[in-house]
């Protein structure tokens, strides 16, 4: 997933509090403190300093500050501030980013500006760094404001960013998660790239099981099929081997509806799923819809004439089964016939034996039947029931509970 750059404009970077600062006339310097005073071997050039930043004449102010530098060695930790309070106007002036934030580090380390001025031209030069892509030292600024509780709420998703332009990816988890979190408690979801950002930090660290969960979290706000595809291409992966060769089927039928089913072999391995599992008329269904990506291909005409001819014997006789299947010893005969029944689009025969096939009892794997039965529901337009039957499995074992977690995704997707 590719991953979009956020800018942060400069002006709104300077509104957080750079004013301008005029050298003081006599009268108001004799009320400042000595150590507030601008000696007078300073004053005429820092006036003229001041002049032509009124004047927008910026070199010329900054000409002028270099000769209030030169006027006086020994001067006083104010005048250097107020020297350089005339450079970084002058350099604001100028768009000169560099020189701006070398202006900013040296107005903080004075310590010369009031505790309220330095929290503004904090917050402005962290700004700066972003804008200048250095995210470390962004990164290290914004991190003082998060511990204080200060950092902009919008900020959140600048550290996701910067973190992830800097491929640390344990950080990039930490800030893409402190971002999706700063939006839901505003209410409302981050920006979709944030959340592309947490997926790629997973994947980079191959730590697959993370990788699902992080695109589940994405599916709760932004349903593609692309994102469908990499969900469940990867689920496989955190069902482990056994569960997920068993559910195979179960979750290609989830491909099939959120449209993630692509290309053509994922369309024969379906319908080889199906007809492996007596499903011919499932098989059937899946090598139609997906005709516009196997036409041409002789294994799928041959596969879709061989399930068509299986498909139109098993629904001569299916009615008949339904007495057979009611006295076997167990269940399962009752839950596959059922299965048969809404694989040809039946589903209230379909969920009338899958129940009694759950009932009866005897399954080898009853919440696999669990899970038919709220798909049946589902594709019999009875939502409700289908979404109760879902959230009941969520915690089921053996990799039906992750699987119900993605038919409610499905289920509660976004209008």
């Amino acid at each position: 997933m590719r991953a979009k750059f956020y800018p942060l404009m400069l002006g709104a970077l300077l509104a957080a509090g750079i004013g301008s600062a005029q050298a003081k006339d006599k009268d108001k310097a004799d009320a400042t403190p000595p150590e507030k005073q601008i000696s007078k071997e300073l004053t005429p050039p820092l006036q003229a300093a001041g002049k032509a930043l009124d004047e927008k004449n910026y070199q010329a102010a900054l000409d002028a500050a270099k000769q209030a530098e030169d006027a006086k060695a020994d001067r006083t930790p104010y005048e250097n501030f107020y020297i350089n309070e005339m450079r970084l106007q002058a350099y604001v002036g100028l768009n000169d980013t560099p020189h701006i934030i070398e202006s900013l580090e040296k107005e903080l380390a004075s310590g010369q500006l009031p505790e309220a001025d330095a929290a503004k031209r904090e917050k402005t030069l962290a700004g700066m760094y972003y804008q200048n892509k250095d995210y470390a030292k962004f990164l290290e600024k914004s991190e003082v404001m998060v511990q204080k509780g200060t950092v902009p709420a919008d900020w959140y998703t600048l550290r996701c960013q910067a973190s992830w332009s800097l491929k640390d990816w344990a950080a990039t988890d930490t800030n893409c998660k402190q971002a999706i979190d700063a939006d839901e408690k505003a209410g409302k979801p981050a920006q979709e790239q944030v959340y592309q950002m947490l997926v790629d930090s997973a994947a980079q660290r191959k730590d697959y099981g993370s990788y699902v969960d992080y695109i589940a979290i994405l599916l709760q706000h932004y349903q593609k099929p692309d994102y469908w595809a990499d969900y469940l291409g990867f689920l496989p992966r955190k069902l482990g081997p056994a569960a997920s060769d068993r559910l195979a089927l179960d979750v290609y039928r989830l491909s099939a509806r959120v449209g993630a089913i692509k290309g053509s072999n994922e369309y024969l391995e379906y319908a080889d799923l199906a007809t492996r599992a007596t499903l011919p008329g499932e098989a059937k269904a899946i090598l139609e819809k997906g005709q516009s990506q196997l036409a041409g291909n002789p294994t799928a005409k041959q596969m879709l004439a061989e399930a068509t001819k299986a498909a139109a014997e098993d629904q001569k006789g299916i009615d008949k089964q339904v007495a057979e299947v009611s006295k076997a010893p167990t269940g399962l005969p009752l839950e596959k016939l059922g299965e048969a029944y809404a694989s040809y689009g039946n589903y209230t025969k379909a969920i009338e034996l899958i129940q009694k096939g759950i009932d009866k009892g005897g399954l080898k794997n009853p919440n696999d039947a669990k899970l038919h039965l709220a798909v049946a529901y589902l594709n019999a337009g009875q939502k409700d029931q289908a979404q109760k039957a879902f959230q009941e499995l969520t915690s089921a074992p053996e990799g039906v509970g992750e699987l119900a977690k993605a038919w409610l995704l499905y289920l509660n997707q976004p209008a």
